[in-house]
């Protein structure tokens, strides 16, 4: 078992070392780019508050 994990742990270094970051770190970038631009375009309505939290809403006066 423990050959096992060794081997498994090998196997996956090996993989990572395999992928090409420069690529995956970019395509993440225009990403982040796309969804920034793209809370720009949309109406207010629609757009996402990036920094801050969610309004608190007003309790209905029925429930308090």
């Amino acid at each position: 078992m423990k050959e096992f994990i060794q081997k498994l742990k090998k196997e996956t270094l090996a993989y990572l070392k395999s992928l090409n970051w420069i690529v995956l770190l970019g395509i993440a970038a225009f990403s982040i780019v796309l969804a920034i631009i793209n809370n720009v375009r949309v109406e207010d309505a629609k757009s996402v508050d990036w920094i801050g939290s969610q309004e608190i809403l007003e309790k209905p006066a029925d429930i308090l």
